[in-house]
């Protein structure tokens, strides 16, 4: 009997937004955490994550999966040259050293597909590239990616296929990378011969209205699954894109790959790719004004029965998901400025406030500007008057659906029960999950780790832009969207944008 075939897998993702004042350096992908070898199958194993596809799938096909690396950093500035040398240069030693330990049979990545570097922006295609030179011409090379990838041709030569993400929030990266092991096995049997075809319409939608359970991203999802059912269709990607990568492949793409028909996954791609721009109006809107969150806010009833829900309030303008510092106050300052009660905010990034918190000890009261410190951009520090209510170590573990499994550190946390300064005890007060690292609110737990039960809850401010909804929306009687100032918002107009190609939509009459 053969060995079965070995198969390295890597994990090397980054969401890069240009306009973030925060480089992404080796610190923020060691503090979102890094797993090298075995370790990389131990943390993925059983999770909703795409390792945890490369461990399922690899064991249901009979591969040797040989793990080198697996690490991700929170969205944020573009990655430094150091960096990206760094973790590259692991990814390809480690290749090297398996094949001069046996045969190689193929190479698995999970990438996210809108990386930017100092050396290079298209990070991407950059990796991609790189272990393609490795391995050569003769030893497949499939990679995941995300749903907001900007795809370039660059990574569509590099590969022999590419499988985005098809939900948003992200709850299907297990069975994407399940259906990369799958397409492995097909490629080392020779029974296909994957050919691609990329479409980039000049559209750069924002993503407050791509989820997949709504149009228009239902309708063009649902469009690829119908592709897919042609037994010559391997794989249709519809990627929505990310704009703040401020990159000429940024915006919307369609990616197709059959089995040795070129012709026909051009025609689908650009039948898609059409269907995209015709709908690209239904991408706009979604996002609520500040005088109408006021209103919304002030109808809730103050008395909660058994059946009522939260109203879950989000601010996307200061999204960590997206890059923004995650440090805005601007939902702590609405809340509070609305006089609202039975509300707790996840999250606000202010290390300064923590310590201060620490030293003071729960039960004690402090005085100080919360938030509005990283740049100007994300509106101003708020001065506030805070109980220490809790102290964390910001750990937890995602409950899911998204990202079920997975680990998540903010770092030395606190919970303040904040006022406007001068206000009496008697007046309404917010809590806020006050953090040392940035990171979307994605997961129930976020408020569960901090002694909060988000279903009790009147209001639920969070920061976000889609991810949240895969947890909150089940349990929220509605969601609201409002843009306070940033980086990650839905206007893109207030961002100012080099690189990308012009004229594009929605930046230019079209």
């Amino acid at each position: 009997m053969s060995p079965p075939p070995r198969i390295a897998a890597a994990q090397l993702s980054h969401e890069t937004n240009r306009f973030s004042s925060v480089p992404t350096d080796i610190a923020a992908f060691q503090a979102a955490g890094v797993a090298f070898g075995q370790d990389a199958i131990t943390s993925g194993t059983g999770t909703n994550s795409a390792f945890g596809g490369f461990v399922t799938g690899a064991a249901r096909n009979g591969f040797e999966l040989c793990p080198i690396l697996s690490v991700w950093a929170t969205p944020s500035g573009v990655v430094t040259a150091e960096t990206i040398f760094t973790l590259s240069d692991q990814l390809v030693r480690g290749i090297e050293t398996l094949r001069n330990q046996g045969p190689l049979a193929g190479v698995l990545l999970a990438l996210h597909g809108a990386m930017v570097t100092e050396i290079d922006d298209d990070g991407d295609g950059y990796v991609l590239e790189r272990v393609r030179r490795t391995v050569g011409p003769g030893i497949p090379v499939v990679a995941t990616l995300d749903l907001h990838a900007n795809i370039s041709t660059r990574m569509v030569a590099a590969a022999d296929v590419l499988i985005g993400y098809e939900t948003y929030p992200h709850v299907d990266m297990a069975a994407r990378a399940e259906e990369a092991c799958d397409l492995m096995a097909r490629l080392l049997s020779g029974e296909i011969e994957p050919v691609s075809a990329l479409q980039t319409p000049s559209m750069l939608p924002t993503s407050q209205r791509m989820m997949t359970n709504q149009d228009p991203m239902r309708s063009l999802i649902a469009l690829a699954h119908a592709a897919e059912r042609d037994p010559r269709v391997l794989n249709v990607t519809v990627a929505g894109g990310f704009p703040p990568a401020d990159v000429p492949e940024a915006g919307l793409s369609v990616l197709v790959t059959t089995d040795g028909e070129p012709d026909l996954a051009a025609t689908i791609a650009r039948s898609i790719a059409e269907e995209a721009w015709r709908r690209r109006a239904d991408f706009l809107g979604g996002v609520t004004s500040r005088a109408e969150v006021g209103q919304i806010l002030h109808a809730i009833p103050n008395e909660r029965d058994s059946s009522s829900k939260p109203l879950v309030l989000v601010d996307i303008g200061d999204n960590p998901w997206t890059g923004s510092p995650g440090d805005s106050v601007e939902i702590l300052r609405l809340l509070l400025d609305e006089r609202t009660d039975g509300a707790a905010v996840a999250l606000v990034v202010d290390p300064a406030v923590v310590r201060k918190a620490r030293v003071a000890g729960v039960g004690a009261r402090i005085t100080d500007d919360l938030g509005g410190k990283t740049d100007a951009l994300h509106g101003l520090p708020l001065k506030v008057e805070a109980e220490v209510r809790l102290l964390t170590n910001g750990r937890y573990v995602n409950a899911g659906p998204m990202m079920a499994g997975i680990p998540v550190d903010l770092g030395q946390s606190a919970v303040l029960r904040c006022r406007h300064i001068g206000t009496s005890d008697s007046e309404q007060a917010v809590d806020v999950i006050v953090t040392t690292r940035a990171e979307t609110p994605i997961d129930l737990n976020v408020f569960r780790s901090h002694g909060i039960e988000p279903t009790a809850l009147r209001i639920i401010g969070l920061k976000g832009k889609g991810h949240f909804r895969a947890a909150f929306e089940p349990i929220a009687s509605d969601v609201i969207l409002f843009e306070g100032p940033g980086i990650s918002g839905a206007d893109l107009s207030r961002l100012p944008f080099t690189h990308i190609r012009r004229p594009i939509w929605p930046l230019d009459d079209l």
